[in-house]
């Protein structure tokens, strides 16, 4: 109670517009031992919010461009963006004056606003008085709900580059109207204790733009302070996100794995949006360390295998779209290309100068994707207009030289690898594990996957299975062990914290597994994991696992396990997307234009056993485990309800099974992946002495021998030949190898 009167005494300096004494009442209740957290953080955004008013812009315009900078993007919609401007122009003048009633004109009132703004036109102003009218009343009705951002956050725009030109009549009741909807909002969120949570891209991101638009001397005393509380709000939920980010991130920037988030809608969140408003606002220079909480150039091109139209045999789906990596099988081709080419672009413009390789890859990468598609308008259309001087900053669309073969990002604990980066090259992702944990988004997106491998080559070829938000499919399989490519030690009676299979799997995420080695040589990579922790005590003496790669097209996969009783059986898996053909200790599958070949070496008396085809696509602990008919997300998959199981999904697997009990076992797997023109991997011999196996096979003119440690410290050793002469010959790496920014090699 006493930390709740401290709270009430700031507010009413706060009323009197006695900032100072506030600031101090304010630092007094957050220092209060018993007060909880959500207040506290309140406190804390209060504080923000007084800070902010004296470095705030008095008058409006102040969201996203202001009257200094208006000139320059009025200049640019005419000229550079011109035909971006008629299509909003088009789209202004298409609407009706009687078809504005009450909704969610958001995004068209921003757009209504700025033709005003841009030709002086008579009725694009009325237009854009009567879409603000009809979205405040629509607001203030509206239920507690999810609604995503984009329109309110467009409307907030509107409402403040229309300021100066509503009637003073009209101007009150619109700032009295949106001040309750979104007061309302706030204290819904105190009552949920929402408040202090990071709202990403739903509608409590607008606390930020609304307090923008909002604050302005001439509010009554009371509005004003909720006025400076939303946009203390939302400036705090900004901040902690891109510090959140920044955290995970390291010297990386990667700081999400699902790259269909990553690369989709939260760049804006926090993000660009944020970053404009700063400088319109505030006036204040991009902190340069902030290139690393948005997007990474370099893991979007590491995580992109491929951009294209996506035809699955299982529909008449087709879209252009892109293949990626990911751990989103409802993203994996993210239809709004305009928005990752969008996000590009604004990288360029924010840190195209002191980032200047990073760039050189975003400009690489947006002319990929202008290759399948013309039309850029992203989220927020009129972005493009801000950025008055991209052609100045934007580099040619060529990668810098000396990209390495692997990069290990560190804070998602993935190392990904590539022969290039063109559409006939291969790539691979390895979950080393580590990475940092961050508090706010999941970087191992809820999967229990430590050492799982994702390989592609002018196909998806060895992949991760199943559709994520389709429960119990999901909880019960998409998420486990089982639908990803690692090993499974099953214990009888193992829980899995109230999910029903019994596969086998891990149950503990991927930053609970230890890097033991990473390198990258223009030659190979290699990167080794220790994920013993991440499976139960009681079944799992040991799982390491070492992961080569040579480019263009051959990996080895090396596996020590040792479960605490011989009777728990042990399965190495492999997903693919079609039938699998297996021959002995060999099988191969095909994907689009791709191959992938496998030999089990090891164990000498393995059992491989093909799993999949209709009615078993999601197999685990014994049953299958479907997509149910109440999924809402059909057709970002390209299946239709009850039908047959897309390619990318995953329909069939391999399993690799010791011919007989026993407590250790080693798993070594020769991998090729190919065009469909090849018919037979290349011949290979392995040779097993006291502490090591060796594995020998040659590609051409270039012979490979890997020995591999059976016991006591991780590695073994490499030696690469060609016509005689020895190219590499060294022990496998026992450190992480260092790495920041591109990692780009001297030679």
């Amino acid at each position: 109670m006493l930390a709740r009167a401290q709270l009430t005494l700031a507010r009413s300096y706060l009323q009197e517009r006695k900032y100072a004494e506030a600031r101090r009442e304010l630092e007094q209740a957050r220092g209060m031992e018993d007060l909880d957290r959500q207040r506290r953080w309140e406190a804390g955004a209060l504080i923000e919010g007084i800070d902010l008013l004296p470095r705030l812009r008095p008058e409006h315009p102040r969201v996203f461009f202001n009257a200094q900078t208006w000139p320059a993007v009025r200049e640019r919609a005419l000229t550079a963006e011109r035909d971006l401007f008629n299509e909003m122009k088009a789209r202004v003048d298409g609407v009706r004056a009687e078809e504005i009633h009450p909704d969610d004109w958001g995004t068209r009132a921003a757009e209504a606003a700025l033709v005003y703004r841009v030709t002086d036109d008579p009725a694009a102003l009325d237009k854009a008085k009567a879409m603000l009218r009809a979205t405040a009343d629509f607001l203030v009705g509206r239920r507690y709900g999810r609604s995503h951002s984009t329109h309110r956050l467009g409307y907030m725009a509107a409402l403040d580059w229309m300021w100066n030109d509503l009637p003073p009549a009209d101007r009150r009741a619109l700032a009295a109207d949106t001040l309750k909807y979104l007061s309302d909002m706030y204290e819904e969120d105190k009552v949920r204790d929402k408040l202090a949570r990071i709202p990403h891209y739903y509608e409590r991101e607008v606390y930020w733009y609304g307090g923008l638009a909002l604050v302005d001397a001439q509010l009554r005393d009371p509005d004003l302070v909720r006025a400076l509380a939303l946009l203390g709000a939302g400036f705090a939920h900004s901040r902690d996100a891109i510090q959140d980010r920044l955290a995970t991130s390291g010297d990386d920037g990667a700081w999400q794995t699902n790259i269909g988030y990553s690369l989709g809608d939260l760049p804006n969140s926090h993000g660009w949006n944020f970053m404009h408003t700063w400088q319109s606002a505030l006036g204040m220079d991009i902190p340069p360390a902030w290139a690393n909480s948005n997007v990474s150039p370099d893991y979007a091109l590491r995580q992109i295998v491929r951009v294209g139209p996506l035809r699955d045999p299982a529909s008449t789906w087709t879209a252009p779209g892109v293949f990626h990596f990911g751990y989103s099988r409802t993203a994996i081709r993210l239809g709004h290309l305009d928005k990752i080419y969008d996000h590009l672009t604004q990288f360029i413009h924010f840190f195209g100068e002191s980032q200047p390789e990073q760039a050189a890859v975003a400009s690489y990468l947006r002319s990929r994707i202008a290759e399948q598609i013309r039309a850029f308008p992203g989220a927020y259309p009129f972005f493009r207009f801000l950025m008055t001087d991209l052609e100045q900053k934007t580099p040619p669309p060529v990668l810098p030289e000396g990209m390495p073969v692997a990069r290990h990002f560190e804070g998602v604990g993935q190392v990904l690898m590539s022969s290039g980066f063109g559409p006939e090259d291969t790539y691979a992702l390895f979950a080393l594990g580590g990475g940092r944990r961050s508090t706010t988004y999941t970087t191992a997106s809820c999967h229990f996957d430590a050492t799982h491998f994702t390989i592609c080559k002018q196909g998806y070829l060895a992949i991760d299975s199943g559709v994520q938000k389709a429960n119990p499919h999901a909880q019960n399989y998409y998420y486990q062990t089982v639908a990803h490519n690692a090993v499974l030690i099953r214990m009888p009676g193992e829980e899995f914290g109230g999910i029903e299979s019994n596969s086998g799997g891990q149950n503990r995420y991927h930053y609970h597994a230890e890097p033991l080695g990473f390198e990258s040589h223009p030659l190979y990579a290699y990167a080794a994991s220790d994920a013993t922790e991440t499976y139960h005590p009681d079944k799992c003496a040991q799982m390491v696992r070492q992961f080569i790669y040579l480019p263009p097209d051959h990996f080895v996969v090396f596996d020590r396990v040792a479960s605490t009783q011989a009777e728990y059986p042990k399965k190495w898996l492999l997903h693919t997307s079609t039938e699998s053909v297996v021959a002995g200790k060999a099988f191969r599958a095909d994907q689009d234009r791709g191959r992938i070949f496998c030999r089990t070496l090891y164990p000498l008396d393995a059992v491989l056993e093909k799993i999949g085809g209709p009615g078993k696509e999601f197999w685990a602990a014994g049953r299958n485990w479907p997509i149910e008919e109440e999924f809402r997300y059909w057709r970002y998959i390209g299946m239709a309800p009850g039908g047959e199981v897309p390619e990318h999904a995953g329909r069939w697997r391999v399993e690799v099974k010791p011919g007989a009990a026993r407590e250790q076992d080693y798993f070594l797997h020769l991998i090729q992946v190919a065009d469909q023109s090849v018919d037979e991997m290349v011949e290979s011999s392995v040779r097993e002495t006291e502490d090591r196996i060796e594995l020998t096979f040659s590609v051409g003119a270039r012979r490979y021998t890997i020995a591999l440690n059976k016991a006591g410290a991780v590695g073994g050793h490499i030696r690469i030949e060609e016509d005689g002469e020895a190219l590499v010959d060294r022990p496998l790496t026992q450190e992480i190898m260092a790495q920041a920014g591109l990692a780009l090699r001297d030679e």
